[in-house]
């Protein structure tokens, strides 16, 4: 294992509630930051090994770290900050997204939509022919 792991760190980040992108650029410089010191480690005679460990332990402990970011309430996300409007805003946006999910999802289906909107006319004509002979019967009977 001569690589930093950071998908804990970052799952744990995301699971605290920072902002994705925060999470995105924290990792990013860690990783940045492993590779240098990696590279600095190898530049003055050490093997691979031993530079990763190294890198590893001037790093510090991910942990720390993770509790560092989570220590900073600017880089939570707005859901997070403000959960009373996101527990409104979520279920409305999703309410107002609902009807046009069968497009978004087909949308590389086109073939599968057409097939969609063929049975809905269908089923409102079926409908429709249906009151028309009910509102015949009662007008004729």
């Amino acid at each position: 294992m001569h690589d930093i792991d950071l998908s804990r760190l970052r799952s744990r980040l995301l699971r605290w509630g920072v902002a994705p992108r925060h999470v995105r650029r924290t990792v990013a410089e860690l990783k940045d930051h492993f590779d240098d010191l990696v590279e600095q480690g190898l530049s003055d005679g050490a093997d691979r090994l031993t530079a990763c460990e190294d890198a590893r332990a001037m790093l510090g402990n991910l942990d720390d770290i993770a509790n560092a970011v989570r220590a900073q309430p600017e880089l939570r996300s707005w859901a997070f900050r403000y959960p009373r409007v996101a527990a409104v805003i979520y279920p409305l946006t999703f309410l107002a997204m609902l009807p046009a999910a069968p497009v978004f999802i087909g949308y590389a289906h086109a073939g599968y939509i057409a097939r969609w909107l063929a049975c809905l006319l269908l089923s409102g004509l079926v409908t429709a022919s249906m009151f028309l002979v009910l509102q015949l019967a009662i007008t004729l009977s």
